[in-house]
């Protein structure tokens, strides 16, 4: 075989070596962090009595199908009453929502009206113009914390109590998620969404609570210090994912975005294939928009300041393929290292140095597939046991789960093509008013 065609196929192996290489690391970490996912969870703060103010904004458009429900839902919050206030940010809607929060006593405020110029686009921009609407900086001296919800969610009654001891005994952090639950999981593409969550409340979100990690923000659910967000302008974001870019401002001003495993909120998660994958696309476009705009001050802050770790710890959340992407590329590393032999019996492709480098990515696939079967059915396992009431039944939660995992890659990719495009919002279509399965299991309480 020509010298130079002996070196183009070494070079092109060194590239899949060296992203063979990344994927190890990544699996090592978030094996790394699984350790930490695993037994009871425990508070680490003291239930203290109601002080907390807090505002809570329903972010609906067009949701007559669901809003009576969340409404009904909301007034089963058991918290001091003069401390929190909800409305609904009725946005832009053309069917009946705003009819219904008025038939429900529902406070409700209507963007339609255009008192405001609209700043950005979809659910931001809502809540932003609700905000506005509210007084806005005059906001700090009657609330503590705003708490964000989409218009299908249902909370547990006691959220605000459970929010307001750990605020209070962790010194008022910038932001706490909830878990995130699910109120159906009847199909295979719902189950496999509620799979994933599952496995990532606990073993990446309470398991990163427990090292001082920064925790993700989800989008809802969540609390935000009320000040902070003021002084950075509110609700103004310039991605499709609004939570994550937030969770950035806050990492980088040194914040702490925390995590609470012992209230729940409930979303839908689509049925619908074609709804499922526009969600997950916007929501794709959003993470690498983030991610490329956030790179540059990351590395800056990298080696220009302390907390190296939780800035390493957030460029792998940013920079992190999809798990399917991952294993495809672990399948193909496998395939590939096990077809050498049959080729080279025929044809005289490789150096010296491309035969190690074959054998090393044999050796890192391997051990890439041993560590996502780790996580993949002992995590899952787990998880399912002791966080929800819901029976293990291995092959249909697997299928579910690479069903999910692998209609992802399309949204990634295509994510990826459009993460300039930052303008055109997707709504995500809601119709379950309630809970269709067990809410969970073990009380982690």
């Amino acid at each position: 075989m020509p010298f130079i065609a002996e070196q183009a196929v070494t070079v092109l192996l060194g590239l899949f070596f060296l992203l063979t290489l990344y994927i190890n690391l990544n699996f090592i970490y978030y094996v790394f962090l699984t350790f930490f996912g695993f037994g009871k969870a425990k508070r680490d703060y003291e239930l203290v009595k109601d002080q907390t103010r807090f505002l809570i904004l329903v972010a609906a458009h067009n949701e007559e199908k669901v809003i009576g429900s969340t409404i009904e839902n909301l007034r089963n919050i058991r918290y001091s009453p003069d401390l929190y206030d909800i409305y609904v940010v009725n946005d832009n809607s053309t069917d009946r929502t705003g009819e219904i929060c008025e038939e429900k006593g529902m406070k409700y405020i209507n963007t339609g009206e255009k008192l405001f110029p609209r700043e950005g686009v979809g659910k931001p921009a809502g809540l932003q113009y609700a905000l506005r609407f509210l007084g806005f900086e005059k906001l700090t001296d009657q609330y503590d914390c705003l708490m964000i919800l989409d218009a299908d969610n249902h909370v547990d009654p006691d959220i605000l109590s459970e929010l307001n001891s750990q605020y209070i005994g962790k010194g008022k952090p910038e932001a706490i998620q909830t878990y995130l639950d699910s109120k159906n999981s009847s199909t295979s593409l719902s189950l496999g969404y509620a799979m994933s969550y599952y496995i990532t409340n606990r073993f990446f979100q309470l398991a990163k609570y427990r090292l001082g990690l920064p925790n993700a923000i989800g989008g809802t659910g969540f609390i935000v210090r009320l000040d902070y967000l003021m002084k950075h302008g509110g609700f103004r974001f310039h991605s499709l994912t609004e939570d994550l870019e937030l969770e950035m401002e806050i990492v980088k001003d040194n914040g702490r975005v925390l995590w609470n495993h012992f209230v729940r909120v409930y979303d839908e998660k689509p049925d619908n294939f074609k709804i499922s994958i526009k969600q997950r696309t916007r929501w794709s476009q959003g993470h690498w928009y983030v991610a490329f705009t956030n790179l540059k001050p990351m590395l800056k802050k990298l080696f220009t300041e302390k907390g190296k770790l939780k800035i390493v710890d957030q460029l792998v959340y940013l920079f992190g393929m999809a798990r399917a992407v991952q294993l495809s590329i672990v399948i193909i590393g496998i395939l590939g290292a096990a077809g050498y032999g049959l080729v080279t019996q025929n044809y005289d492709l490789l150096t010296a140095g491309g035969e190690r480098i074959i054998y090393l990515i044999l050796g890192g696939s391997i051990l890439s597939l041993i560590l996502f079967a780790y996580q993949f059915l002992i995590c899952m396992y787990y998880a399912i046991k002791v966080d929800t009431n819901q029976e293990f039944k291995l092959f249909r939660m697997s299928i579910s789960v690479f069903y999910y995992a692998y209609t992802f890659v399309y949204a990634q990719v295509m994510g990826l093509l459009k993460w300039r495009q930052q303008h055109t919002w997707v709504k995500t279509e809601h119709n379950k008013t309630a809970i269709n399965h067990k809410r969970g299991g073990a009380d982690p309480l």
